[in-house]
């Protein structure tokens, strides 16, 4: 009787643990197993933005992916609160700069608490 019960359990243990992300290509061309695919994400907390001597007029913030463990550079993606726009630069393995499209000072950026959403897609294995 207990039988078919914890074969049930094991079966949805199992399905749990299935990784179904694939990722198609990145930005270094590294491809890895499937499992080691992984999707790492956050949101900045909105008080973070630095003036840009890069790109000046432009202010940008830094998102720290250590905890993230990629192994190779991921497939980012990032969106701006509200009318934001940003674009991605400095691209590294655990690590990349979100700047503002347009001249916005980090004082007015932070003043009205603008907050950056990103997404990073790579792989945690070899």
């Amino acid at each position: 009787m207990l039988l078919p019960l914890i074969t049930a359990l094991l079966l949805l243990a199992d399905v749990s643990v299935q990784n179904e992300l694939k990722i198609i290509s990145t930005p270094d061309r590294t491809s890895r197993p499937d499992p080691c695919a992984l999707t790492c994400a956050g949101v900045t907390a909105g008080g973070d933005w630095v003036d840009s001597a890069l790109y000046p007029g432009r202010s940008y913030v830094m998102i720290n992916g250590q905890e993230c463990g990629f192994l190779s550079l991921p497939v980012v993606t990032s969106v701006g609160e509200g009318a934001l726009g940003v674009f991605l630069d400095g691209l590294r393995v655990n690590r990349f700069f979100v700047y503002t499209q347009k001249q916005v000072s980090a004082a007015y950026a932070n003043k009205n608490g603008w907050r950056v959403h990103w997404s990073a897609f790579g792989y945690n294995c070899e």
